[in-house]
């Protein structure tokens, strides 16, 4: 059909832009106006008038409709949470749902006789209201017979949260799919809060049991992230965070993974979290027992899991007693479910990496999304990085091998083989108390290093392995002077303050300058991760935006230096690493900084008006 066969409306190709009920309206009245045929729509009120308002606004409406819908439709436009994760689903993209708080334990047993003895797990510990339960079981072996034993145990982790039970049957479908629905609350999902306590389903909590309909054996199942890649005997499931703030457990067909039978009777076992309120400090659970969980059907579960385990070795209730626990660390940070904009971030590296961990980028983008309530963002050095980065600072400073620094030899001895190439070595800081009261470093504990280990050797390359290594703290502080056998870094942080010179004229207080410095610091220090720029310029130009402040000086006794001056250096190694710098400092990959006891800088700052 020719296009001279259309009318002319004499508008250009992009005008259904520039539309809404107002414009829509004058153009309506313009072309009737030019047909001079009707006369009313030029009078406000007239019935053809209104006519033409219901029209131009109905109109107004679906356009709206029309560019909402076709901005949702795409995944660089998404800005609803249901379209995006709707979208990423084609990805195999699975978004994370809100995980709850977990902890690293320790064990110790007296009057506990020699053996290998197993903790069942879902076992908790109560402190107060708050409950922590193990999601594996806990074994470990008594040596030395009733006498008092600190013990090495295979599982030392505890999540926070109680025990929910969700059962469903099987029709027998090929990829059966049942969903648990979330009667509490997902921030990223729900506006309505529905539970005052905040409280949620924990993503990283889920046990799924199955009973065969024939047979009526339960066996475990396990989690994949593909049933495509799965052998038709895996029993394997895929769970996804759906769009609505549910979860989906889908089963296989019988050959990618193994399919339920009618009849089958499902058994997921879940926690509801706390959230926030489930947060505990160290040494909040020293001297508590654990209690074992029990339910109807646990119970029949459990009598059919440990029928193998000798019965002298199971833990009963009366051994309770005889096992306390500790905690050297406080729980980790809950997290929430993923947003729009982490979505949006994370898919694509996901894709990329296709769940398998080849690249450096894989392994960063990998240990990041599934550790960030663990660790802060890592850094992944290959052998290549490892040999000309690591290895020649540790030789500058004087060792002659990094293996002669306890921590490097550590993390050797417990993650690498007795070969030092094909490693991968991966640097991170914990989430929360980086550093012990302001001034010590503090490490991942050997539980949280082997979370990451174990889920790394799912996916990692054959010929990789996997290291994970403590980084390298470098310690802040006001510094000014020479750094000599007898004048200490602790006589420079000691002595050395800052002086601000305060226009008089401005009305702050003395107290509120302090206050903003120190806030200034904290901000640019609390968000440092490994390799980042100590932006000391920026630090500066903040300093003297405050109002009122003319001017900074760094005081030690008779040695002023204009601005900021800093002494830096390796609380390991104080006195083979340390510099004062008054310019930026950028940290190597392995490398984390943070300010030497910054709840003291007010005390550090001289007020001086001018």
């Amino acid at each position: 059909m020719s296009l001279q066969n259309y009318t002319d409306f004499k508008l250009p190709k992009d005008a259904y832009l520039s539309f809404d009920a107002n414009s829509l309206k004058e153009l309506i009245i313009e072309r009737l106006n030019e047909n001079e045929v009707f006369t009313d729509q030029n009078f406000e009120g007239s019935n053809f008038n209104a006519f033409i308002d219901v029209v131009s606004y109905m109109y107004h409406v679906l356009l709206f409709y029309l560019n909402t819908t076709s901005n949702e439709g795409t995944f660089t436009t998404a800005t609803i949470y249901e379209n995006i994760n709707k979208i990423v689903s084609n990805l195999g993209y699975k978004p994370l749902g809100d995980q709850t708080s977990i902890l690293n334990i320790s064990l110790e047993a007296t009057g506990l006789n020699s053996g290998v003895y197993t903790i069942p797990k879902f076992s908790l510990l109560n402190v107060g209201s708050i409950t922590y339960h193990t999601l594996q079981d806990i074994l470990f072996e008594k040596t030395n017979g009733a006498a008092r034993e600190t013990l090495e145990i295979s599982n030392d982790i505890l999540y926070q949260g109680s025990i929910k039970e969700a059962t469903f049957t099987a029709s027998g479908e090929e990829y059966e799919t049942f969903t648990l629905i979330d009667a509490y609350t997902s921030p990223q999902i729900k506006t309505k809060v529905t539970d005052a306590a905040n409280n949620f389903i924990a993503d990283n909590s889920f046990v799924l049991y199955v009973r065969d309909s024939v047979t009526g054996e339960w066996s475990l199942w396990e989690e994949t992230t593909s049933l495509f890649t799965s052998e038709p005997f895996n029993s394997c499931y895929e769970k996804r965070f759906n769009h609505d703030g549910n979860y989906e457990f889908k089963f296989g067909d019988g050959n990618n993974g193994r399919s339920l039978k009618a009849g089958d009777t499902a058994v997921i076992f879940y926690l509801v979290s706390d959230g926030e309120a489930g947060i505990i400090g160290k040494t909040a659970i020293n001297g508590k027992n654990f209690n074992l969980y029990s339910s109807t059907l646990f119970d029949q579960i459990k009598s059919q899991l440990y029928t193998n385990i000798d019965e002298s070795s199971l833990i009963v209730p009366a051994d309770l007693p005889l096992i306390s626990t500790s905690n050297q660390y406080a729980s980790t940070p809950i997290r929430s479910a993923e947003t729009v904009d982490e979505i949006k971030k994370n898919a694509p590296k996901m894709f990329s990496a296709q769940d398998r961990l080849v690249s450096k980028q894989d392994y960063e983008n990998l240990i990041n999304r599934e550790f960030n309530n663990v660790t802060r963002p890592v850094k992944v050095l290959s052998n290549d990085e490892y040999t000309s980065q690591v290895l020649f600072y540790y030789n500058k400073i004087g060792l002659s091998q990094g293996i002669d620094d306890s921590r490097t030899l550590l993390a050797q001895v417990n993650f690498s083989t007795s070969t030092n190439f094909n490693n991968i070595y991966v640097y991170t800081v914990r989430t929360n108390e980086m550093v012990i009261d302001e001034r010590l470093p503090n490490y991942l504990n050997e539980g949280q290093k082997r979370l990451i280990i174990d889920y790394c050797n799912d996916k990692k390359d054959i010929t990789h392995n996997v290291v994970i290594s403590d980084p390298i703290f470098k310690a802040f502080s006001f510094g000014v002077g020479e750094i000599t056998d007898t004048n200490t870094i602790d006589d420079i942080v000691r002595n050395t303050f800052l002086r601000i010179d305060v226009d008089r004229n401005v009305a702050i207080s003395d107290a509120g300058v302090r206050s903003k410095i120190a806030a200034i610091f904290k901000a640019a220090f609390i968000n440092l991760n490994l390799g980042d720029l100590v932006d000391i310029a920026q630090i500066t130009r903040d300093i003297l935006n405050i109002d009122g402040v003319e001017g900074i000086e760094t005081v030690n006794g008779n040695n002023v230096t204009p601005n900021l001056s800093f002494v830096i250096w390796n609380p390991d190694y104080r006195t083979q690493d340390s510099v004062i710098l008054t310019r930026d400092y950028k940290l190597q990959n392995f490398e984390y900084g943070y300010y030497y006891g910054i709840s003291d800088i007010p005390t550090n700052i001289d007020i001086r008006r001018i």
